[in-house]
This record gives C-alpha cells, sequence and structure tokens, in this order.
C-alpha cells in the first residue's frame, strides 16, 4: 500500500487524426463590417447561470467546485442573431447588408480545473452559404466576427472546413459541414490543446495555443437562414467525450506514478499497523507484523488493548449496557468520570434498551433518575432526552415517528465513538494517521481544482493511488 501526491501536466495529442482534406472555397474570409463592443460582465446571464454541471457530463465533473457553461448568453451575442428561450438554439437574422458576420458566446469561461469541456453544436441549416463557426474566444473577441478571426480566438467553419486562429485567413483542416451535420469542440487543457469533431470523428488537433487563456464556447453565423442548436451536456454526445476522459486519466495517473518518492517502508508499516489496531482487527495485527517482523512485547501489550475494545464493543453491539459500563470501570478506572458525554450515549442507550425489554414503569424510574439531571447540562443534552423519553408516548414504538433510536445503527455509533474515545484515553489518536493523509489528499486535490492550480487535478481520486495486494 502506497499513497502518493503529485500534480503534473502530460504531453501528447487530445484526439485521432482523420482525412483532412477540404475544399478550396474561402468564403469564411475576414469581414470588414463595424465592431461591435462586448458586455465587460461575462458571468452574466439571462436564463441558466448557475453552478449546476450539464446533466451529462455530471459524472466527469467535480460538481460544486466550479461553474461551467451550459447555455449561450443573451448579454454577449451580437444584435444579428436570435437566441431561442432555451438560450441553446442561435438564427441569423436579416440585416441591411446580409453578410455581416454575429459571435455569441456562453455564459461563462470554461474553468481549466475541469481538465477537458467538450460542447456540441447541430447545424439546424445552413441557410444561404452556411458561413458558420464553432471554436473558443476571450471575453474580449467582438462579436461582429467569426471564431477564429481576431487575436485569442480559434474556429472551426463550416463553408470551407479551414481552421481559424487569430487572423481572417484560415488555414486548411477538416471536411466542410452542412444542414444536419453535429459539430464538436473540445478543450483539453492538460495536454493545452484544442480539437473539433464531425459526426463523432475527432479530426486532429487545432491548436496547442491556449495557455493562460480564459476561453468562452462560441459560435458564429453570417448569412441569411443560419441556424445551429448547441449541446452543453444537456443530452448525449455524437463524440465519446467519456472515453476520452478515461485515457487522459490513465495518462494523468501514469505520470503520477511514475514520479520518483522517497521509499521508507518502515513509514507505511507503522501506518498499517497503527490503522489496523485503531479499527481492533487482532487477528490481521499479528499476521501482519509477523510478515514485517514488527512483532514484540510492545505488539501483545497494544493487542491485549485491541482484546478489550472489542470484547466491550460486542458487549454494546448486543445492547448489554451494564456490562458495558462495568468492563470500561474495571479496565479504565475514571475514564467515564472523564468522559461525561460517553456516559451519557451509554445512560440513554441503556433507556432505549430497557424500552424493548423492561417493564414501562422501570424505565421511566430509571430515566428519572439517571438521566434526567443532564439535561441541565447543555442544550444538546436536553434535546436527546427529549427525543428519548418520547419513545414512551407511543404505545407501538417500533411504529413511531421516533422508531429509528431502536435500530442498531444506533448502537454502532456509540461503539464508534466510544471506541475514540477510549483510544484518546490511552494517549493514541482518535483518528489513525492513514485516515488523516487520506482525508488531507482529498482536501488538497479538491483545493487545485478549485482555484485553477492543474488541470490534472480533475482526473485524480485518492482512490487511485492506494494500491493493496491481494496476494
Amino acid at each position: 500500500m502506497y499513497l502518493q501526491s503529485s500534480f503534473s501536466n502530460n504531453s501528447g495529442r487530445g484526439g485521432g487524426v482523420v482525412d483532412t482534406s477540404s475544399s478550396s472555397s474561402s468564403s469564411s474570409s475576414s469581414s470588414n463590417s463595424s465592431p461591435t463592443r462586448v458586455n465587460n460582465n461575462n458571468n452574466s446571464n439571462n436564463n441558466n447561470n448557475s453552478n449546476n454541471i450539464p446533466n451529462n457530463s455530471s459524472t466527469l465533473y467535480r460538481q460544486n467546485l466550479y461553474e461551467l457553461p451550459t447555455n449561450w448568453s443573451s448579454k454577449e451575442k451580437c444584435s444579428h442573431l436570435e437566441l431561442s428561450s432555451n438560450s441553446l438554439r442561435v438564427t441569423y437574422k436579416n440585416n441591411k447588408t446580409d453578410n455581416e458576420a454575429g459571435l455569441i458566446r456562453a455564459n461563462c469561461c470554461i474553468p481549466p480545473s475541469c481538465g477537458i469541456y467538450y460542447f456540441e453544436i447541430t447545424v439546424i441549416s445552413k441557410g444561404r452559404d452556411g458561413y458558420i463557426g464553432i471554436g473558443v474566444c476571450t471575453s474580449t473577441m467582438l462579436l461582429s466576427r467569426l471564431p477564429g478571426w481576431e487575436r485569442n480566438s480559434f474556429g472551426y467553419h463550416g463553408d470551407d472546413g479551414n481552421l481559424f486562429k487569430g487572423s481572417g485567413t484560415g488555414i486548411s483542416y477538416g471536411p466542410t459541414y452542412t444542414t444536419g451535420d453535429v459539430v464538436g469542440c473540445c478543450i483539453n487543457f492538460v495536454q493545452g490543446a484544442i480539437f473539433f469533431t464531425k459526426n463523432g470523428v475527432p479530426l486532429g488537433e487545432a491548436t496547442k495555443e491556449i495557455k493562460g487563456l480564459s476561453l468562452y464556447p462560441c459560435v458564429g453565423l453570417r448569412t441569411p437562414g443560419e441556424s445551429l442548436e448547441a449541446n452543453f451536456g444537456q443530452r448525449p454526445f455524437a463524440f465519446d467525450v467519456d472515453q476520452l476522459f478515461k485515457e487522459e486519466k490513465q495518462r494523468v495517473i501514469k505520470t503520477i506514478k511514475n514520479t520518483k518518492t522517497v521509499e521508507d517502508d518502515s513509514i507505511s508499516t507503522q501506518l498499517v499497523l497503527s490503522y489496523l489496531m485503531h479499527h481492533g482487527y487482532s487477528e490481521t495485527v499479528k499476521l501482519f507484523a509477523k510478515a514485517t517482523g514488527t512483532d514484540g512485547d510492545s505488539l501483545n501489550s497494544q493487542l491485549d488493548d485491541i482484546k478489550n475494545r472489542q470484547r466491550i464493543s460486542e458487549l454494546l453491539s448486543k445492547g448489554n449496557i451494564d456490562e458495558v459500563i462495568k468492563e470500561l470501570d474495571n479496565i479504565y478506572p475514571n475514564f467515564l468520570t472523564q468522559n461525561r458525554d460517553i456516559q451519557f450515549k451509554l445512560l440513554c442507550q441503556k433507556f432505549i434498551e430497557m424500552i424493548k425489554t423492561s417493564p414501562i414503569e422501570e424505565t421511566m424510574a430509571f430515566g428519572q433518575n439517571q438521566l434526567s439531571n443532564f439535561s441541565f447540562e447543555s442544550k444538546e443534552c436536553e434535546s436527546n432526552l427529549n427525543e428519548i423519553f418520547s419513545l414512551i408516548a407511543y404505545s407501538d414504538p417500533y411504529t413511531s415517528p421516533v422508531s429509528f433510536l431502536l435500530e442498531k445503527s444506533k448502537r454502532d455509533q456509540i461503539i464508534n465513538d466510544l471506541n475514540c474515545a477510549l483510544l484518546v484515553y490511552c494517549h493514541k489518536p482518535a483518528t489513525p494517521v492513514l485516515e488523516k493523509i487520506v482525508k488531507q489528499a482529498k482536501v488538497a486535490i479538491d483545493q487545485v481544482v478549485y482555484q485553477n492550480a492543474s488541470p490534472a487535478a480533475a482526473f485524480i481520486n485518492v482512490k487511485d493511488f492506494i494500491d493493496v495486494d491481494d496476494n
């Protein structure tokens, strides 16, 4: 078993390569139409600006750590474009010249910490000339231009299949696309690359010039009748983005596992041993200690402590509270005196056990004599007492609103609390160091994602780095 922590970028291509032949048409070249400046409040949105993850992408992303684009923004669109009520369909309206480009941006930029982001458009109609473009741009991109025509924007155009990278002059990239085609744009922040797809087929790497850019999904249209509808994950994609995630995850994990670390078997041995002892796995402790050569007098004394805690836990799991208290007083003198909260929980559990088996008068007397005084110690104690005392009010407590108090899981909660308290009483940590390391690793990864520190963190799960040899 080992734990490693490393976040590093990986090299390679973002997608496969297919035939990139294209037509010689250049009718989507740069336009000289008058510019329309953008609204700088790029995070505003008219309909769906929320932290919700798109339905079809919920398993790919870490929820609540970032906001993802989910629709087009009515505040970030050219006046030549018409937006549907669901903010997904865009149509080019007639205007005076019928040849002015119009662009629309998504409701927020793409967070690099998501690792990989993908969206698609379906061409509803190519309109008069099919001068449609899909891509990404920054917040400063003019709304009177097609994707890729300006600095820090990248676009794949349908009429000629050309790729535009900050210039009105395109370069040969992929096939043309028209009515009925599904075209996608994928941004791989780990690779620092963008590629496009047509009808689910990746067309090859388009650019690796995205480092440091805050990019928005965008589309552009230029002639009457052009219409498209976006899919930001609300429905299944034509392209298998799940497989892309899996492949990138494998590359990231391989890079991390190949990172050289200082190996010290004694540290990992003690981490595992302390974890096993904490949870009372005495037989496993013996076998593990023998296999690693860590058995001895010190271990024997700790095994005795494990057996004591196991015996007490077994009594508690059977509801024998009186025997539990007797064992605690005998083996751990003053423990209950020093841990009033545990004493209170045990007495409450005894009251619950009496509800199940003892005459009501005897149960009420126990509650009055042994528990009532705890109500003055804290509001929490008072609330707990009111809850368990309410069991008396029902002729059949098993069908009452508080029947959950009678479930075995309530005993299990006390067993865990008692075990932790006994460990602290014996000057041992309440939580195994190994568990703390795992929890800290999870927090660290989430922080890396939250702070956009490394796109590779999107593919990391602590479980991927805990190897257990079953042999």
